[in-house]
């Protein structure tokens, strides 16, 4: 695992670990107990932030790209693997169940099947979803912006008004000729 798929990982994981609990125990308990709230507060966050950097990441990649697909695959790097993906989920899990009372257990086998159906989802919906923003971020790059016609003949105008002023005052601005005076 690289040290740029880490955050990825462990955002991941712990959305993996919490939907692989809902699939588990459904609605019989919280995960984590008392620190349900922390966990989930954790989530939204670490989501929010992975989504705030891919599309950061997105943008400034598509400057100089003609196609989304090499963007595209340029995003995909910062996504994990799916064994750490599994990993992060797993770590997730075992530190919830170690924080919550004691409970009616579920059979182990379904608990690591539902968090790796769990984290291969999530990260299935990570890789779409950074095609798809790859794609929009070029397309918005290759959008070329009209400027307003209108704005650009009255900023002509004014200029062409104030260079008439101007003349005007310096043709009028000097002192008559000497001749003129001693007359």
């Amino acid at each position: 695992m690289r040290a740029r798929e880490i955050p990825g990982a462990l955002a991941l994981g712990l959305l993996a670990s919490l939907l692989a609990h809902a699939a588990g125990y459904g609605g019989g308990h919280a995960m984590g107990g008392a620190y349900h709230e922390a966990f989930a507060a954790l989530a939204a966050v670490g989501g929010l932030a992975s989504a705030l950097a891919s599309v950061a990441l997105a943008w400034a990649g598509a400057g100089s790209l003609l196609d989304g697909s090499i963007l595209a695959a340029r995003l995909r790097r910062t996504v994990p693997g799916w064994p750490a993906t599994l990993a992060a989920a797993a770590c997730w899990f075992t530190l919830a169940e170690r924080l919550e009372p004691k409970h009616q257990a579920t059979s182990r086998l379904f608990l690591i099947v539902a968090l790796a159906l769990a984290a291969w989802l999530l990260l299935a919906l990570a890789r779409a979803a950074l095609s798809m923003l790859a794609r929009i971020a070029i397309a918005v790059r290759k959008t070329r912006f009209a400027l307003r016609a209108t704005a650009r003949v009255t900023l002509h105008r004014t200029a062409a008004r104030t260079r008439t002023l101007l003349r005007c005052v310096r043709r009028y601005a000097r002192p008559p000729p000497a001749a003129v005076i001693g007359a």
